[in-house]
């Protein structure tokens, strides 16, 4: 059972990253940003995608 659970959050884990990659780009191409201001975003998406990341880890899926 443990193995569907593992392939569930790798898949979401996936999905995560590429929805991440996404929202920068579309933020990118519609802002003027300078290197220090695509920093920052690339940084605070980091964040939130590695708490996900935690929470995936840490909760049973049920």
């Amino acid at each position: 059972m443990g193995t569907i659970e593992d392939k569930i959050k790798l898949d979401l884990m996936q999905t995560i990253f590429n929805d991440s990659s996404a929202i920068f780009e579309f933020i990118e191409n519609r802002f003027k940003l300078n290197d220090e201001q695509k920093k920052d975003i690339v940084t605070k998406i980091n964040t939130c995608n590695n708490d996900l990341y935690q929470i995936l880890k840490d909760v049973k899926l049920v």
